[in-house]
């Protein structure tokens, strides 16, 4: 994958965003694959070793469009694809939400079947979304984050859903672990008010 790196703004603060190296195994399997490929676009960047920092998109998701019991929620931009095997293998990971409630924490991702226009990050309205993934997310209390004005996030027990299992082509059962996710956003972000 490439594309420019970024891993501090201008002010030192890591930048807002969701950071996640998805699957170290499936990674390597792509680069070893002949005419494997990955890609970065819509503002994904790679930050070192093989994660990608999908920066905070400013606009949260509708409360109408997330699952009930919802308390916390954050929309990402970004798109992340993986190809091979003469276009037999084709995998993408764009436009990722993180939605905190009730049933636990859940990262979804662009329906890759979705109508809307792919190369339009902002046409997500009513968009179908596949949950990817569910994740162990929790507030991890930083005096150096309080003092940049933001609030970490992390999970390290990432588990791969029925969903996310038929997006990855049925290679890996629902439960599989994927990598740990870090979620940098500014202090008192993602509250969702009920509808």
């Amino acid at each position: 994958m490439t594309a420019p790196e970024q891993t501090r703004t201008p002010g030192g603060a890591p930048p807002p965003g969701l950071r996640w190296a998805i699957k170290a195994s499936f990674v390597s399997y792509v680069r070893r694959t002949p005419g494997g490929t990955g890609s970065v676009s819509d503002g994904a960047v790679p930050v070192g070793g093989d994660e990608v920092l999908f920066p905070l998109d400013d606009r949260a998701p509708a409360a109408v469009d997330l699952p009930s019991g919802t308390t916390r929620a954050w929309a990402f931009r970004g798109d992340v694809r993986f190809s091979g095997h003469g276009g037999m293998m084709s995998v993408r990971i764009a436009h990722p939400w993180i939605t905190l409630g009730d049933a636990g924490a859940t990262l979804w991702v662009a329906d890759p079947h979705d109508p809307h226009d792919p190369h339009d990050p902002h046409d997500t309205a009513g968009a179908p979304r596949v949950p990817l993934v569910t994740l162990d997310l929790a507030h991890r209390p930083s005096p150096d984050a309080a003092a940049d004005g933001v609030a970490l996030w992390t999970a390290g027990d990432v588990r791969l859903t029925a969903a996310g299992a038929e997006l990855f082509g049925g290679v890996y059962a629902p439960g599989e672990r994927f990598e740990p996710v870090v979620v940098i956003v500014p202090v008192g972000t993602g509250a969702v008010t009920p509808t």
